[in-house]
């Protein structure tokens, strides 16, 4: 996945990073089309660099930072636990939103500092586009006065604006050329500067959390193998999905487990070999460990109750990865 090239390129968003970048993975390319699970990965993010304000029709989203700051956004469909809830994640914070619940990410590190990257996950087999639907293009696509009372704002004062978004109408977000309906924009100019709007952080059942609810988890006879999990007892908002993160110091092995689950691993940093026992269930099923050394970018998707291990493939250098799952029990 690191070695693709991007799915979406945002040149004039973060141009002295080299523009933004978004790379998803392809679900028919892997597990013959029947992965249940499919991951994004952002890239050269910046300060006031914006995920559009959307939502997925049948994906739950978990969302793991690797660098910068990021704020998240969410809305609840019906006011509860909260109208909406707006974090900022330091890096390893990681967020939950619902299926259909309307969401949006900005970035408020600046480029001088690094900018943002992160890996969202999304619990579903169909792709993050068309499975994702932007706010605008629902606005644009709407007859004037229904969009200007969605939005508790006068015809008038709609109309005045609709300019700056009506070629959502025609929905298209992958021609740079053409490109109606971006995933990625960046804040009106001065909107984010010296600093962004300051926040009223959302603390009661927060929709995202930083990585210190993480639980440290030390495998016996496990060398250098450090797991960090976040499960509902530790992040409560999140009913679906959890995450374990896994520190290896070189050429350390995470022992062989089982999931009742499936499951997207990411390698944030460092060389990985992956091993996992067969593939998809069927004639496949029996098949002996199958081995594939993935670098930081990379992906892989365990299918439930497949055995799977991974170690630190170089013997020099320490790694990090992330394995979201989706209804998970460990044995």
């Amino acid at each position: 996945m690191s070695q693709e090239k991007p799915n979406d390129y945002f040149p004039e968003i973060c141009k002295e990073m080299g523009g933004a970048e978004v790379r998803f993975n392809d679900p028919c390319a892997w597990a013959h089309g029947q992965a249940q699970m499919t991951g994004a990965h952002f890239t050269n993010m910046c300060k006031g660099a914006t995920r559009m304000i959307h939502w997925h029709n049948q994906a739950d989203e978990w969302g793991f930072v690797s660098k910068g700051r990021l704020m998240t956004f969410v809305s609840s469909p019906d006011g509860l636990p909260w109208p909406s809830s707006t974090n900022i994640l330091e890096p390893r914070g990681v967020w939950y939103f619902p299926a259909s619940w309307l969401h949006g990410l900005m970035c408020v590190t600046p480029e001088e500092e690094g900018g943002c990257e992160f890996t969202i996950v999304f619990a579903s087999p169909q792709a993050a586009e068309p499975n994702g639907h932007n706010l605008d293009t629902t606005l644009a696509q709407a007859d004037n006065d229904v969009a200007a009372a969605a939005l508790g704002i006068s015809l008038a004062t709609y109309e005045a604006s609709r300019p700056a978004f009506g070629r959502a109408q025609h929905s298209i977000h992958y021609s740079n050329r053409n490109m109606t309906a971006p995933i990625v924009t960046a804040v009106a100019p001065g909107a984010c500067d010296p600093e962004c709007p300051p926040i009223h952080e959302t603390t009661g059942a927060p929709a995202a959390v930083q990585s210190i609810v993480e639980q440290r988890v030390q495998l016996p006879g496990a060398a250098g193998v450090s797991l960090y999990r976040i499960r509902t007892d530790q992040f409560p908002f999140s009913r679906t999905m959890s995450q374990e993160r896994t520190e290896l110091a070189p050429g350390a092995v995470r022992p062989v487990v089982w999931t009742t689950a499936d499951s997207f691993f990411m390698v944030i940093s460092g060389t990985v070999t992956v091993s996992l026992e067969g593939g998809i269930l069927g004639k496949e099923a029996h098949l002996e460990f199958a081995n594939e050394t993935l670098k930081a970018g990379d992906a892989a998707y365990f299918p439930n109750g497949r055995a799977y291990w991974f170690r630190e493939a170089t013997g020099k250098q320490p790694a990090e990865t992330i394995n979201a799952t989706w209804r998970a029990i460990e044995y």
